[in-house]
């Protein structure tokens, strides 16, 4: 009898153990084909190239979370967004500025992980709902000078206060007018500001998926 029941112990063992290497197979195929089937529907902006400052503020630890979350600073958008994108850089550049680039399209995995830190809808969509960073339809900026030196704007990005309001009076004359510099900019590029944040812009244009869409990373993008 205990011959039998020891043999059916490690029969249950090397099902359990089958099932889950089945499961694992099951994740990896699955995140494979997200990352082949969403792979075409998005255009990497390629930051260097454009002059573009690139501070993709997940791809390191000094953000809020303190903790890096992307696997490297790479901005991707759906292909109209990043083409408004560009129209707004040229933008800039006409007015001998730079777009300096804090986030773009955001993983929904992402999402929860910063709500549960911030766990304010005000400044991070509730998971449930999703935000447009995770229809890649936003972009997180700011403005630097010709040699690539930050504006003022009064406060920092991911400033989860009342100064990051687009119409806060505490701020000085000329980081106001760095605002606004930013906002129409950007909206006439096709965005939409959020007042809330003074760095979010919104492209309402056209209606995405969310999506779950990893980008991957090589050698020389790896941080």
């Amino acid at each position: 009898m205990k011959t039998i029941l020891a043999i059916l112990g490690v029969l249950v063992l090397l099902l359990l153990g089958t099932s889950t290497v089945t499961d694992q197979k099951r994740t990896n195929d699955f995140h494979q084909e997200l990352v082949m089937k969403d792979s075409s529907d998005w255009k990497e902006i390629n930051m260097d190239a454009k002059g573009m400052v690139n501070k993709m503020a997940y791809a390191d630890t000094a953000n809020f979370m303190g903790q890096k979350i992307y696997p490297c600073a790479k901005c991707f958008l759906r292909p109209e967004v990043a083409e408004a994108l560009e129209k707004a850089n040229t933008l800039a550049s006409q007015k001998n500025m730079k777009l300096v680039i804090f986030d773009c399209y955001r993983p929904y995995g992402y999402q929860q992980k910063m709500f549960e830190i911030v766990n304010n809808p005000k400044y991070v969509a509730p998971p449930g709902k999703g935000s447009n960073h995770n229809r890649g339809a936003a972009v997180d900026l700011s403005l630097a000078d010709n040699q690539g030196n930050l504006l003022d704007m009064g406060n920092e990005f991911d400033d989860f206060s009342s100064l990051s309001y687009y119409i806060s009076d505490k701020i000085s004359a000329k980081a106001q007018n760095n605002r606004k510099q930013l906002r129409d900019i950007m909206k006439e590029a096709g965005f939409t500001p959020y007042d809330n944040e003074w760095w979010h812009f919104d492209y309402r244009k056209k209606r995405y998926e969310t999506s779950d869409f990893r980008w991957e990373c090589d050698d020389k993008t790896q941080q």
